[in-house]
């Protein structure tokens, strides 16, 4: 069934199913985040005062070494823990218990996620710097794509078809979800974390605002996935992607 014009995204019913799954699985999103974050929150709070005057030092030259190591820590905990609250949105919907972490980490396509995370950012920063609203279509259409990744089992080029075929239709709806999500979220994480200062302190508190709140953009991008998958008639039934997850026949 290919999808009609008046089959939209509940955005409702949508930040209902987030509130569900969140308080369903806080006791492995929260601590998954915090686990897997956290070397990014280390490096953020060490180079987020960034500041080389005159010579460099070898400090300097240490810590400008230390930004593609930076990045690349970042990709990897934003690649990870896109696959991890899709599989709790998953079970969640198939009411099944999740597998265990290590079973769940084993079945994600790192190295996709690494590289579709690396393009979806480029292509925001790029989109964001030329007047804003580039940055935001490029997010609604595309931002979704990690969660396609792992529900369809797609490569990265793929996967950013996919999510902008599925999003035809309810652009708006995904750009109030998706983008809405992220900056709200986003914004909280940054009043949180302002007050504080020294690197240790601002590491943890990071690291527990992240925790905290970095799992409803997860839900947020997995379950509008899902959601539009079903308006289109092409999601797996619940059952049947629980058990893909790991491999499980």
């Amino acid at each position: 069934m290919s999808i009609g014009a008046r089959e939209h995204l509940a955005v409702g019913a949508i930040a209902r199913d987030i509130a569900s799954v969140y308080r369903a699985h806080w006791a492995f999103l929260i601590p998954a985040a915090m686990v897997v974050l956290l070397p990014q929150s280390l490096a953020d709070a060490l180079l987020g005062g960034l500041e080389i005057e005159g010579v460099p030092s070898f400090r300097d030259v240490a810590t400008l070494a230390a930004i593609p190591l930076t990045l690349a820590v970042n990709l990897f905990g934003q690649a990870v823990y896109a696959g991890l609250t899709a599989a709790a949105v998953i079970d969640w919907r198939a009411r099944m218990p999740l597998p265990s972490l290590s079973a769940l980490v084993r079945s994600l396509p790192i190295g996709g996620l690494i590289l579709l995370d690396l393009l979806l950012t480029a292509g925001i920063a790029i989109g964001l710097l030329l007047l804003l609203v580039p940055g935001l279509v490029f997010t609604a259409y595309f931002g979704i794509s990690p969660a396609v990744m792992k529900i369809e089992r797609r490569g990265v080029i793929d996967s950013m078809r996919r999510s902008a075929q599925i999003v035809r239709g309810n652009f708006w709806r995904v750009l109030a979800l998706v983008v809405g999500v992220i900056a709200v979220t986003e914004a909280i994480v940054v009043v949180i974390t302002s007050p504080f200062h020294g690197a240790g302190l601002v590491a943890v508190v990071d690291l527990v605002a992240d925790g905290l709140i970095q799992p409803i953009e997860g839900l947020a991008i997995a379950l509008v996935a899902i959601h539009l998958l079903e308006l289109h008639g092409e999601a797996p039934a619940p059952p049947e992607l629980a058990r893909a997850l790991t491999h499980q026949a």
